[in-house]
């Protein structure tokens, strides 16, 4: 039955002469070393025309080429086309699509390119006039970041670029990269955007019959997983259309990201507002006076003007500075909450990619347990960004206390050395750990204790390739006071490491936050440049302070003193 309701519908269309323009972007299309037309569209076309008596003469040409002739009606078809408003007005479409895809940015392993924040100022090759190229400049323009676009005939002309360094990436759709990429010396990056439908297009006015003769056997094809359909996937070394991921996750990713990236946006404003305000308010402040100086010679009158003058822009600056106050304050609250907010989608997605990944829902091919990898690792990479922004949110707003009580430094040290020693074991680091006897129990934050170590000796294993990273902990006599007392006693903790060092210049901007040291090490690794700035906050919040000494090239120890009073032993301490 199925067979003929085929043919039915062949017979009104039979002994038609078709022309398809092809051009290279295999395995969806393209041309053998022969040039014979190839590829997952011409071999679902070739099916077709025989269930349907079609003639196929394919005409070989560049993309461009092949749309400025099917726009001009100098071919009937052209394959691997996706749906965009401007193209529905020259073409005409079928319903059902052959393939589906995205767009992925590809480079070489060694060009640090990881996230579309590392492609400023890069040179970037696309296919002209491709949707790669259209959806690639939105993108780079939400981002506000500036790429140099080399535009390429051909997917091979434009990876060609990359490999002998006349770009610095390419993008590319996915069937594509994932065949040629390895053949160019390229890898995949994590940059993926503008997921699209493609389809065969037809000159507009063309025959609506061949349309709808398509949309039947894909409906057919697609059914049966031994016809033409399957064979050529299989053939072409792609995956059938099906996914093991959940429908959600995407949406979910794309949501925490937009609303991570509302809540940037909003920083940025409110940052650029106070600026503003701020540099107008010294600008009126010096006016006011200099005109005070200039004038105090005068009439009384003139004085009696000019200082209510200079009262009124006081006033100004009091009441725009508890403006910048009370914005100050508003975007602290707007971040807590929606750092808050983003961490119930974060956990379901890195929940359900763990189970995913130990195919606990399904077996994963590896294409896709690599895609659920670079999903899961971008969701840890947020939450950590969102926990950083969250407490620095906390401490600009005032709303972090310290938590006192007895604790053994000792343990301290030994709960973090047990998480960070797979750390350096597996970049073959050595980790020397000298704890001085003696150092009782002392009264403290110990888990801000215990995240100030954590940062300081993460940092210096994630930037050291080869060498040592060293951790000593004793314990100083209390300082001199002016009345002629001392202060508490110190626990002094120090991270040396062998790592690349900082510049001078470099030290300057090492504890403001969002700022990070610019390095080929530092851009290798991800970082939120919150770190430093949470952890000398915080031992300034314990009344105490981090200190940094480094030398370029030879590695870097960073101090952590805190003063913290003797206490008593913990069964003492609960009777």
């Amino acid at each position: 039955m199925a067979l003929l309701v085929l043919l039915l519908p062949a017979l009104a269309v039979a002994d038609h002469s078709l022309r398809v323009g092809v051009y290279q972007n295999s395995p969806k299309v393209g041309l053998s070393a022969g040039g014979k037309a190839e590829g997952i569209f011409v071999d679902v076309l070739e099916a077709i025309a025989r269930a349907e008596g079609w003639r196929i003469e394919y005409v070989p040409g560049s993309w461009n080429e092949g749309l400025e002739r099917l726009a001009a009606g100098e071919i009937d078809l052209m394959p691997d086309v996706a749906r965009s408003a401007e193209r529905e007005r020259l073409f005409d479409f079928h319903r059902e699509p052959v393939l589906s895809s995205w767009s992925q940015v590809y480079a070489r392993p060694d060009s640090g390119i990881r996230t579309p924040l590392d492609l400023d100022r890069r040179r970037v090759a696309v296919l002209e006039g491709s949707v790669q190229e259209a959806g690639f400049r939105q993108m780079m323009s939400g981002f506000s970041i500036e790429v140099e676009l080399t535009p390429a005939a051909d997917f091979f002309a434009a990876f060609t670029a990359v490999a002998e360094g006349r770009a610095d990436a390419v993008v590319s759709n996915r069937y594509f990269g994932l065949r040629h990429a390895p053949g160019f010396g390229l890898e995949d990056t994590a940059v993926m955007f503008s997921p699209v439908q493609l389809y065969f297009a037809l000159h507009k006015g063309g025959d609506p019959a061949l349309l709808a003769a398509i949309d039947r056997h894909l409906a057919v094809l697609k059914k049966d997983h031994d016809s033409a359909f399957f064979r050529s996937l299989r053939r072409w070394s792609v995956d059938a259309p099906r996914s093991a991921l959940p429908p959600w996750l995407p949406g979910a990713a794309a949501l925490a990201a937009g609303l991570l990236l509302a809540a940037a946006a909003w920083v940025l404003l409110l940052r650029r507002q106070v600026a503003l305000k701020t540099a107008e308010i010294v600008r009126r402040s010096d006016e006011a006076n200099a005109l005070a100086r200039r004038h105090t010679q005068e009439l009384e009158q003139r004085v009696a003007a000019r200082t209510d003058e200079l009262a009124r822009a006081n006033g100004e600056l009091l009441a725009a500075k508890q403006a910048a106050e009370s914005a100050d304050r508003l975007k602290s609250a707007f971040l807590a909450t929606m750092s808050h907010e983003l961490r119930t989608p974060l956990n379901s997605i890195l929940g359900f990619t763990g189970i995913l990944l130990q195919g606990l829902a399904g077996t994963l091919n590896p294409e896709q347990a690599k895609q659920l990898g670079m999903v899961r690792d971008s969701a840890r990479h947020l939450l950590a960004l969102i926990n950083d922004v969250l407490d620095i949110s906390r401490i600009e707003a005032g709303e972090l206390r310290m938590a006192y009580d007895a604790f053994d430094p000792a343990v301290a040290v030994d709960k973090v050395i047990g998480i960070v020693r797979p750390l350096a074991d597996k970049k073959a680091l050595a980790l020397e750990v000298e704890v001085a006897a003696g150092i009782g129990p002392m009264m403290g934050d110990a888990r801000r204790v215990e995240q100030i170590l954590l940062n300081l000796l993460s940092n210096a294993v994630k930037f050291t390739e080869t060498g040592t990273v060293r951790l000593q902990v004793d314990s100083l006599g209390g300082a001199a006071l002016a009345d002629g007392g001392t202060g508490p006693p110190m626990l002094r903790m120090a991270v040396s490491d062998t790592g690349i060092g900082l510049r001078p210049e470099d030290m300057v901007l090492l504890f403001q936050p969002f700022r990070q040291v610019d390095t080929a090490l530092s851009r290798k690794h991800d970082g939120t440049g919150l770190g430093l700035a949470i952890c000398r906050r915080l031992a300034e919040m314990m009344g105490g302070d981090i200190t940094v000494s480094s030398r370029w090239r030879q590695g870097s120890t960073f101090t952590v003193t805190l003063p913290l009073r003797p206490g008593a032993p913990e069964e003492e301490a609960s009777a």
